[in-house]
């Protein structure tokens, strides 16, 4: 005879199963509400063009609709009947291989949003180098074409065909550690490892438009988080900091991200980046590199001054006259033009394009930020890996220590310059080496930082 339950036990599972029946309730309630906003926004079309003009994130649509018009149709890729795989380029990186790498990305969310296949493969198998300045743009974009993906899988009229995008054959164990401590494994698929010799800093993402936190707030918060990052880096390799260089650290770091907001025309700020110590049984002193990026899409430099919107119409004129100067020289050419100038120009002190009535204080940041962490690397004459890039526009600009910033008086004020040339001048024509036009436009300014760091060096 089977056993009567205890009348107590018999309510509590009643309750369970009532509480049970109002959750699935309440979230089928949400779901219809989820389905009747999608369709009211899509009206009556459902088509995929029209969840692209209505859904697609600002960065996916500025980046396939303004960068994506320069590039040629990426080419190592197979059609498979389980999908699409892609190898990515051997040499991934926007310093050295700007053209494919970012082929390479369009392609890849562009055949991602047309919706024709089940599953994506990107085939590293070729890979030999992974640089941060590519990964963070696939990162950026891949997360922003999810978040699209996802939002058409919430109305069952509009739901993608794509179930899975992954990587294979990562061979390289040295690409296996950026994927894997900061990379999209790590950041979309959850997957990350830890590796003794690398401190990863994560993908960071500001929203100026849609952060909860005030900008100041999550300014301070971000670079708190980044100067911290620095200084775990640091003691893998015995070395610290001293308390002036933590503070003079964390107010360029500070500048260069409200820069890198600021001088935006979208409202995205990326940075990521990490420390590797090196072990070489050769050398007696521990020593290591420091990467860093930090990226934003939209308008870049040029096209920011360039705007009639700029705010700050005395820069521009300054500017204006220095192309004039430039022209009259005949110091313009096919490997340096004016998108260059005025990029160079925009980076000395006391340059920016805000409002001087509204940031009196501010053109600071980006001189600053550079000198700093020039002031981390190895003290050592024959450092040949410390290097700073800055890609804008058309634009790419390296600082590896060859030219100094230099301090120039004019009238009672001094400032930092760095002009890329022997007279200290910026009226004449900078080193072709160090700032020069790239054919392949990028959207936006990315700014990529590898700095060498020995243990002996105190700083």
């Amino acid at each position: 005879m089977k056993k009567e339950l205890p009348f107590s036990i018999i309510i509590k599972r009643f309750k369970r199963k009532l509480k049970s029946k109002q959750k699935k309730k309440e979230k089928r309630f949400k779901i219809l509400l989820s389905h009747i906003a999608l369709k009211n926004d899509l009206g009556e079309d459902n088509s995929l063009r029209n969840q692209l003009d209505r859904w697609l994130p600002e960065t996916v649509k500025y980046f396939i609709n303004v960068a994506g018009q320069n590039f040629l149709p990426y080419k190592d890729l197979e059609f498979t009947p389980k999908g699409l795989t892609i190898s990515i380029p051997k040499d991934f990186c926007l310093n050295t291989n700007i053209k494919t790498s970012l082929s390479f990305i369009n392609t890849l969310v562009q055949f991602i949003l047309t919706d024709n296949y089940k599953a994506i493969t990107i085939d590293y198998s070729k890979c030999k180098s992974i640089d941060l300045s590519a990964q963070i743009c696939l990162d950026a974009l891949l997360i922003d074409t999810l978040k699209f993906i996802r939002k058409r899988d919430r109305y069952f009229k509009t739901r993608s065909r794509i179930k899975s995008i992954g990587g294979e054959n990562i061979e390289n164990f040295d690409v296996r550690k950026i994927l894997f401590s900061i990379g999209s494994p790590a950041i979309i698929n959850k997957k990350s490892y830890e590796f003794p010799d690398i401190v990863p800093y994560h993908l960071c993402i500001h929203n100026k438009e849609s952060e909860s936190l005030k900008n100041s707030r999550r300014k301070e918060l971000d670079t708190t988080n980044l100067v911290q990052h620095v200084i775990d880096s640091l003691v893998l390799i015995n070395k610290e900091l001293s308390q002036d260089s933590i503070e003079d650290l964390s107010t360029v770091i500070g500048e260069i991200l409200i820069n890198a907001e600021e001088h935006s025309s979208l409202n995205q700020r990326y940075s990521t980046g990490y420390f590797q110590k090196i072990d070489n049984p050769n050398l007696d002193k521990a020593f290591g590199i420091y990467h860093l990026v930090i990226l934003n899409f939209g308008s870049s430099i040029y096209e920011i001054f360039k705007s009639p919107d700029c705010k700050n119409l005395q820069n521009v004129e300054k500017m204006h006259i220095l192309s004039e100067k430039y022209t009259q020289k005949k110091l313009f050419s096919k490997t340096f033009h004016e998108g260059s100038l005025w990029t160079l120009y925009s980076l000395q002190e006391g340059i920016t394009s805000t409002s001087p009535l509204e940031f009196k204080k501010r053109g600071n940041g980006s001189i600053r930020f550079i000198e700093s962490f020039f002031n981390l690397r190895s003290s050592n004459d024959k450092d040949k890996i410390s290097r700073l890039n800055i890609i804008s526009g058309n634009t790419n600009i390296l600082f590896d220590g060859s030219y100094d910033i230099i301090d120039k008086t004019v009238g009672k004020d001094t400032f930092k310059v760095m002009t890329f040339n022997k007279s200290g001048n910026i009226e004449d024509r900078p080193d072709g080496k160090f700032v020069k036009k790239i054919n392949t436009f990028f959207p936006g300014t990315i700014i990529t930082a590898k700095i060498l760091i020995t243990e002996n060096d105190f700083i």
